[in-house]
């Protein structure tokens, strides 16, 4: 045999050994750490005292007036700028990863509109320009989509036929995006939603971390799962 084989032999003996060695891989090892740092990771924004990354159970510790809703969501409700609030957060992967936050009995919609906007703006500095948020809406970059959209805290039965605020706002509701702000950590909107009978100011609060993987989900409220239930009828 040539040296040339014997050398073959050689590497291929040792790619062999080290496959079987039972030792992880470069991608095994980056992935692993990777699912550390999920694990471990709390930003050091969200909403209130709850951050992105948090566990149900953190959360309830941060938030104890949150409660689990008839639809399985996490839902609280609270007074904000002196206007009542009803807040569903969402949880991807048991991860804290999206918070909407509905006002109903707003009386003057233009200056809840300006104190929001005000009050957001001090948090997260100046709100995206006119034009680059219309420049996302033409690219359809900005989906409309509900924290309850997320997979339940807790499974119920009827949950698809609950008749929360998302199904409303998505079967009967206009929106149109007011401000938009953006973080390394948050991506913040400030949405006007017109019902029928009455309108709907809405922060929509996500996780820069935690965006991307939602761009695929189908939430239970969103519009193209409701088409999907039309088929059943």
């Amino acid at each position: 045999m040539s040296l040339r084989a014997l050398g073959m032999v050689a590497v291929l003996g040792l790619s062999a050994g080290c496959a079987s060695s039972g030792k992880p891989t470069a991608l095994e090892r980056r992935q692993a750490v990777r699912e550390s740092m999920d694990r471990t990771y709390r930003s050091t924004e969200g909403f209130q005292a709850a951050r992105w990354g948090m566990t149900p159970e953190e959360v309830r510790a941060a938030l104890p007036e949150a409660s689990v809703g008839p639809d399985g969501t996490l839902r609280m409700k609270t007074t904000i700028a002196e206007v009542p609030a009803e807040v569903a957060l969402g949880f991807l992967d048991n991860r804290l990863a999206a918070v909407d936050v509905f006002f109903q009995d707003v009386a003057d919609l233009r200056t809840f509109h300006a104190v929001m906007r005000d009050l957001l703006t001090r948090k997260y500095g100046e709100p995206r320009t006119r034009l680059d948020v219309a420049r996302e809406l033409k690219w359809q970059k900005l989906p409309t989509r509900f924290a309850a959209d997320l997979t339940p805290v807790e499974d119920v039965a009827a949950a698809v036929t609950v008749q929360a605020m998302e199904g409303a706002l998505s079967s009967q509701g206009r929106p149109k995006l007011i401000s938009r702000w953006t973080t390394l950590e948050s991506h913040v909107n400030l949405t006007q939603w017109s019902l029928l009978s009455r309108g709907v100011v809405a922060i929509q609060y996500e996780s820069a971390k935690y965006a991307p993987r939602r761009a695929d989900l189908v939430g239970r409220y969103s519009t193209k799962a409701r088409q999907d239930l039309v088929k059943d009828l």
